[in-house]
């Protein structure tokens, strides 16, 4: 093991010796293609950079619309041109579509046997309902609005990437765009896409935070195969929870889900699949949502912007859709139409300067950096906006960039580019704004903060008050008009954010993915411990902070501008979002100790050149853990060193951090070796007390387990057996096997199921699709590829990584 100042010491030692050295200009990992690839100046842009004004996708109109009868069985429903009925594709479509699973049977008392229209007359009771947010009554979780219908080729297309591009650069995309078009969600309204494959590869697309068939839900191995079809059904409900005095479970509406998104999940070729293009936002709406936009608490039109105009009558094709763009709404005619809200993909690619194509190494497994960075598939766009609230949802859409969120005014920015700021000027002449969400969820009450971090697939909700930093009055501005989003975040390559070795400075390599803030600032005075919290403050240390801010990575002293906004005129007369700092939004709830049945541990390492848990590479075939569905575990995620970090994805449901942990001194060691020997974490530090109330009280879908970390989380199995994935969202990690499978299963009182134990039958393959055959009788709809050999493992999988974690600290303990 070696101390990093060692390391500096010893290069500036040889820099010394060696006499002047010419600078290194073309560090790019793609030989020639991009010479002027220089990582060190990532903020210097190119002169025609926010030329364009960005571009926001548009919404696809439904080809159908309609009840379960209305749809099952009959032709065109995709479209004219399209006779096949849902379901009938090659790959088929989930069983949840018109069968009614057994274990819903016995634990939400659904009726056995019922099929087709009758099966979903039965789950509108099962699943229960919700107020409305129009005050108009009741609303039912399962299929309370008509189903719609969609199609959505996916192939390549020629698209210029910048203006100066010489040539257009062959992508692959959802119906032509990169980003794919937005879909628009209502909780309680199902949804079936026929995803049909243009390409001439394999694709899986997953719905990034969704609560859905594992059928549906893009499992590495579920693809949709060149020239065939999957018909992907999204009943888009809420899952349920048991209630202390609730005789059956209700929908849980602290669950309902706001900005996800979708991209390809296809196995060994994420990465690349998602670098080409294959990503977009799908936003939903549940009932206290529409609410808040209705009171006007967030940025929208009140109600106007609360309306489904295919639903209501409020206009028919001519009036609806875009005569340029057929298929899609025209613009301001969408479904829950906000002209004060932009969803935002931020990217960064490398783009060969000579033939205009984007350029992937796919021998870079540390992780795919761009130089080119995009917003909404444009390079450094501009937008206007009117002087008012709007809000922002941002989606770090890249493969192994982390992002770390600014707003500077234009002065502010000029000054950071002439003479570089650092932290402490960064911190106080950054913009203030309201974070009110991540990833897929609002948070209980919005929290005013300066800088957000984004780790891979996370989404930061935002709202911005222009009319604050503008300081407009009766008389009109007299403040800043320009501003900038910028990152800070110092990252050189793919293992993560780090200062680099030969500045000869202090070695503050490895943040924490959170803003720290002292326990007894904002809200956090008013925090109830936690799970496994102490009920008094730790009196040996109490305010380990004045500790940890040295430690915190240095800021880049000129940030990277992304994209920029200019305010220009005020807004039409429509009254203003009324949010601030500390307005309650969504309740959230804890899941207590009580609750957990099961603990399992995982360790995410590199090891034989690529990426391993708990010493294994990814095997689609076997189950990895088995949840007992209804019940509650606690997850423990620990990193395995080399400086890697790894943002942990787990599908199907959310997750509540419970501890984040760290060793700060294990930061100053490294092995420069490849794999790093795992070193014991002997001075964990407790953090948990110190990331802010909403945030830890929030539910993430995506962790970011930095460095030397040890973090646990909790989460509930419910509605759907597997199999479902968690897996690092660094995309080259994935692709190269740092991804584990887990496969609710279902307990009786006459089979109880041992969690701990690997299931005894899989669900599955052809099980999960709706008649799914693989006979010669019936070569139709065959859903799963056959498996080629055993595929559940016959031993208890408990022992992975036991005594390896020290246990979490309880108020129990001296």
């Amino acid at each position: 093991m070696i101390n990093r100042r060692d390391v500096l010491r010893g290069t500036a030692a040889s820099l010394l010796a060696a006499g002047p050295v010419a600078a290194q200009k073309t560090g790019d990992p793609f030989g020639n293609a991009t010479a002027t690839f220089n990582k060190d100046d990532q903020h210097v842009l190119p002169p025609w950079a926010f030329s364009a004004r960005l571009r926001l996708p548009p919404t696809p109109r439904p080809t159908s619309i309609g009840t379960f009868s209305d749809l099952n069985g009959k032709s065109q429903v995709f479209g004219p041109t399209d006779p096949v009925p849902i379901g009938e594709v090659f790959h088929g479509i989930a069983r949840e579509w018109s069968e009614n699973p057994d274990h819903w049977c016995h634990q939400l008392g659904c009726k056995p046997g019922e099929t087709g229209q009758k099966a979903w007359d039965d789950r509108r009771d099962c699943f229960g309902t919700v107020d409305a947010h129009d005050g108009s009554g009741k609303i039912h979780n399962w299929g309370n609005f008509p189903i719609k219908c969609y199609k959505m080729p996916i192939r390549e297309a020629l698209i210029r990437l910048h203006p100066k591009a010489g040539d257009r650069a062959l992508v692959y995309s959802y119906d032509g765009m990169v980003p794919g078009p937005t879909f628009k969600f209502r909780l309680g309204q199902p949804v079936v896409i026929r995803y049909e494959n243009h390409l001439q590869t394999e694709v899986s697309v997953h719905l990034h935070g969704g609560h859905n068939p594992s059928h549906s839900d893009g499992f590495p191995t579920f693809y949709v195969l060149q020239g065939k079809s999957r018909d992907y059904f999204y009943p888009n409900i809420l899952p349920l929870i048991q209630r202390d005095g609730d005789e059956h479970p209700v929908p849980d509406e602290a669950e309902a889900q706001s900005t996800i998104w979708y991209h390809d999940h296809a196995m060994d070729a994420t990465g690349y699949n998602v670098a080409k293009g294959l990503a977009g936002f799908a936003i939903c709406y549940g009932e206290k949502e529409l609410k808040l936009i209705k009171d006007r608490v967030l940025p929208g039109l009140g109600a106007d912007s609360c309306h489904d105009p295919e639903l209501e009558g409020r206009g028919d094709d001519s009036e609806l859709e875009d005569p340029q763009n057929p298929g899609y709404y025209l613009p301001g005619k969408e479904p829950y139409h906000n002209p004060f809200e932009l969803p935002l993909v931020l990217q960064d690619k490398v783009i060969d300067r000579n033939t205009g194509q984007i350029a992937y190494n796919s021998d870079a497994h540390n992780g795919y950096l761009g130089d080119t960075f995009f917003v909404n598939g444009q390079p450094w766009p501009y937008e206007e906006v009117h002087n008012r609230k709007y809000r922002l949802r941002l989606l770090n859409g890249s493969n192994a960039r982390v992002y770390r969120l600014r707003l500077l005014p234009e002065d502010v920015y000029r000054r950071a580019m002439d003479v570089g700021l650092d932290e402490e000027e960064l911190e106080e002449q950054s913009c203030p704004f309201l974070q009110i969400g991540k990833d897929s969820w609002l948070w209980s009450h919005a929290l005013e903060r300066r800088s957000t971090l984004l780790t891979m697939a996370n989404r930061a909700d935002l709202v911005i008050d222009f009319p604050a930093l503008t300081e407009s009055d009766e008389n009109g501005p007299n403040g800043p008009r320009t501003f900038y989003l910028v990152n800070t975040m110092p990252q050189d390559d793919g293992r993560g954010p780090g200062e680099k070795l030969d500045d000869f400075g202090d070695p503050r390599v490895l943040p924490v993915p959170f803003d720290l803030i002292p326990p007894d600032e904002g809200q956090q005075e008013e925090a109830e411990p936690g799970p496994g919290e102490d009920e008094e403050p730790n009196q040996e240390n109490p305010d380990p902070l004045p500790d940890l801010r040295p430690r915190r990575v240095a800021e880049l002293r000129r940030p990277i501008a992304l994209f920029k906004i200019e305010v220009r005129d005020e807004a039409p007369p429509s009254e203003d979002a009324s949010v601030e700092n500390g307005t309650p939004l969504i309740e959230k709830h804890r899941i207590e100790d009580d609750e957990v049945t099961a603990v399992r541990e995982f360790i995410f390492e590199r090891s034989k050149g690529a990426w391993q848990v708990n010493g294994r590479f990814y095997d689609p075939t076997i189950a990895n853990a088995a949840p007992t569905s209804g019940c509650a575990e606690e997850w423990v995620f620990r990193n395995g060193g080399g400086g890697w970090w790894h943002p942990i994805h787990v599908h199907l449901e959310s997750h509540q951090l419970v501890s984040y942990q760290k060793d700060f001194e294990a930061d100053e060691v490294f092995d420069p070796g490849d794999p790093p020997d795992r070193r014991p974490l002997l001075n964990l530090v407790e953090l948990i007390d110190f990331i802010p109330l909403p945030e830890r009280m929030g539910f993430h879908d995506t962790i970011a387990l930095g460095p030397n970390t040890v973090v646990r989380i909790r989460m509930r199995f419910r509605t759907f057996n597997g199999p479902f994935v968690f897996h690092c969202h660094n995309l080259e990690h994935e692709d190269m096997r740092m991804m584990m499978n887990f496969e609710p299963v279902p307990s009786t009182d006459a089979s109880p199921h041992d969690p701990n134990v690997a299931p005894a039958a899989r669900t599955h393959g052809n099980a999960l699709t709706l008649d799914g055959q693989t006979d010669e009788e019936h070569p139709g709809k065959v859903g799963e590829l056959p498996w080629e050999y055993h595929p559940v493992p016959d031993s208890s999988i408990r022992n992975a990584g036991e005594n390896v974690i020290p246990p979490r600290r309880t108020g129990d303990d001296d």
